[in-house]
């Protein structure tokens, strides 16, 4: 189906600043009647109500209103930011969140990102419901998805909670995991309707989309230089299962794995992409220099899970590829240049770590104690999947409590844990069969993206959808080993940009038509 005629974003709001000032004069009297007018009738002495955090939330309040104003009239006619912030910006904050909480200082990120990132969200989407229903078919799956997801989380709820993180004591605090998958698969949703709407909606699409890709390559260049930097001296980098592995700027390998494992494919897949008569829209130097310095820190991860996924998704791109008359024509110089890239990357690997990278991954596949873990604790959860939970599941977060039982007087283990690493089985266990919708989603993005190569009324149109392949089978290979369908921001990262693919195969087969 045709999407809807594209047009320039406008806001729709008022352009004045009485509305503003309302706004700040409605916080100062609501700030004064909570805390002097009532305290001065009677319900506490004024002279208490009287201290300086009080006065200076009262002036907080207007002033926090008319920023708040100011950023809504910023971000509403601009959605393409927050698609900016979600690809680049989303692990730096979510990780200063999570060192706080370690630290016992709670700032309450989730209703915070609630009024920052969710209102300004709905406001953009709501708008655009029946464009996204047409135009992106994978969305019906995930939203009945996050339906069922809410009725669980409101009537058949484990509660299961964190005790290592500050706030996690009650089901609604920041480290109750109920409450944090929720949230992050409803952002995952956001995420797609979004980027969506962005790119179907915006006139400038293919700026939009080089704009983003070079942003990306810098921001994760710099990151990748940062853990490259400090990863010889344990600054970017700890010892987990006997191997020094890079963490970036997460707190664990496996998110940093993930992370880079998503970006490594996505960046092969705009190595293909920006080829032929695209080849203009992105610097030659800035395309190949980012992919390279971003395999060596993906390297420094030492993920199995990560390194294997990214193995079989690059053999995907290529091949796919090959029926784009540009790649054929640039295969030798690709692959000219990934011989070159490869033994440098190893090289670099090998002179920061002072060991073998072959020798290491060897060592690691031969390292086989956390898989077996791993192994014993996914078959106690499914001797416990009968003909009665296979359909109703145990309650949201079951999985996890189950799992940090099972650790929590382990020897073996440091610490309990409250992971499964493995959606599938988490979800099933959780949620029931119908837990599995969200899996539909992205099978059903592969089914479209599969009928888009097929027919793609251009040849170069066909990358689009097989990076958008690409990205899947990683997502569901990696969603069998890590909680990969929900937690930190690699399945968002995902979402994200398959959701951007889509849509800009979308536009381009639009302005093919005659």
């Amino acid at each position: 189906m045709t999407p809807t005629p594209h047009v320039a974003w406008k806001s729709g709001l008022p352009t004045g600043k009485a509305l503003a000032f309302l706004m700040a004069g409605l916080g100062m009297v609501l700030s004064a009647l909570v805390y002097l007018i009532l305290p001065a009738v009677g319900l506490s002495s004024l002279s208490e109500s009287l201290n300086y955090q009080r006065l200076i939330m009262l002036c907080g309040a207007g002033v926090g209103a008319i920023v708040y104003w100011q950023y809504w009239r910023l971000i509403i006619p601009r959605p393409q930011l927050l698609v900016a912030f979600v690809i680049l910006g989303w692990p730096v904050v979510a990780l200063g969140n999570l060192h706080l909480l370690e630290l016992g200082v709670n700032i309450h990120f989730t209703p915070l990102l609630m009024l920052i990132l969710m209102l300004p969200m709905l406001r953009i989407i709501f708008p655009h419901i029946g464009l996204l229903w047409r135009q992106v078919p994978w969305l019906k799956y995930y939203a009945a998805f996050i339906g069922w997801l809410g009725l669980y989380f409101l009537f058949y709820n484990a509660n299961a909670t964190d005790p290592r993180l500050s706030g996690g004591e009650s089901a609604m605090g920041e480290g109750a995991v109920s409450l944090v998958q929720l949230i992050a698969y409803l952002y995952c949703l956001l995420c797609v309707a979004l980027s969506a709407v962005t790119v179907l909606k915006i006139k400038n699409f293919r700026g939009f989309f080089d704009s983003i890709n070079q942003a990306l390559l810098w921001v994760s260049a710099l990151e990748s230089l940062i853990t490259i930097s400090g990863f010889p001296f344990q600054l970017t980098s700890m010892m987990l299962d006997g191997f020094l592995r890079a963490i970036g700027i997460f707190s664990h390998p496996n998110p940093f794995a993930h992370h880079m494992g998503i970006l490594m494919v996505y960046l092969l897949g705009l190595y293909c992409y920006y080829q032929g008569d695209r080849k203009h829209r992105m610097p030659t130097a800035l395309l190949w220099s980012g992919l390279a310095i971003n395999l060596i820190a993906f390297l420094l991860g030492l993920s199995k899970t990560a390194i294997s996924a990214f193995a079989l998704c690059a053999l995907i791109i290529f091949l796919l590829n090959l029926a784009v008359p540009a790649i054929r024509r640039s295969f030798t110089q690709i692959a000219i240049s990934l011989v070159t890239l490869l033994p440098l990357g190893l090289f670099i690997f090998e002179a920061l770590s002072g060991k073998s990278f072959f020798g290491i991954m060897e060592s690691r596949i031969n390292e086989t104690e956390s898989m077996n873990w791993r192994s014993m604790v996914w078959q106690d959860l499914m001797a416990e999947i009968d003909l009665a939970t296979i359909w109703l599941g145990h309650g949201f977060t079951s999985a996890n409590q189950t799992v940090f039982n099972l650790t929590f007087n382990d020897a073996q283990n440091a610490n309990p844990l409250m992971m499964v690493h493995n959606a599938y089985i988490a979800l099933l266990y959780d949620l029931g069969i119908m837990g599995y919708l969200m899996f539909l989603a992205p099978l059903s993005l592969m089914l479209q993206s599969a009928r888009g190569w097929i027919s793609a009324v251009k040849p170069a149109l066909r990358t689009e959808h097989t990076i958008i392949i690409a990205l899947t089978v990683y997502f569901l290979f990696a969603c069998g080993f890590d909680e990969m369908s929900y937690m930190f921001d690699a399945p968002q990262l995902y979402w994200t940009l398959v959701s951007i693919l889509f849509c800009m195969a979308l536009r381009e087969k639009q302005e093919c038509r005659p």
